[in-house]
């Protein structure tokens, strides 16, 4: 993986992570309009939280941002299919998976290629 390439996975996968953001408030916002808020459970807005602060750290290209994000998505995916009884959303999901995963490569091929790149410039420097 080339530079370019890092960076377009990197910001194809915080994009992605800010849909998966959105519908997650949509679907908290339409489970809310049957009440008030209040009546939301609470780990959704932690979730917004949580998701958005990875989500920050995959776009300042930090490794292990990208490897929770991907870690904290699958998880909550399989932990909510498992007792929801009912595997829904599974192609939508391994797509975003996908992407995450995408990112997590392109954040390590982005440090490594920097960081072989620095030692290059350092060495020609002198």
């Amino acid at each position: 993986m080339n530079l370019e390439q890092a960076n377009t996975a990197i910001r194809t996968a915080w994009k992605m992570s800010l849909v998966s953001i959105g519908v997650t408030i949509a679907l908290t916002l339409v489970y809310a309009s049957g009440g008030t808020l209040v009546q939301v459970d609470w780990w959704n807005w932690v979730d917004i939280v949580l998701m958005l602060a990875l989500t920050f750290g995959v776009y300042k290209k930090h490794r292990a941002s990208s490897v929770t994000l991907f870690a904290y998505y699958v998880v909550g995916k399989i932990y909510i299919w498992i007792f929801s009884g009912a595997i829904i959303g599974l192609p939508i999901a391994a797509i975003f998976a996908y992407f995450f995963f995408r990112g997590i490569q392109g954040v390590f091929a982005y440090h490594r290629l920097m960081n072989d790149g620095g030692e290059t410039a350092v060495e020609y420097s002198v």
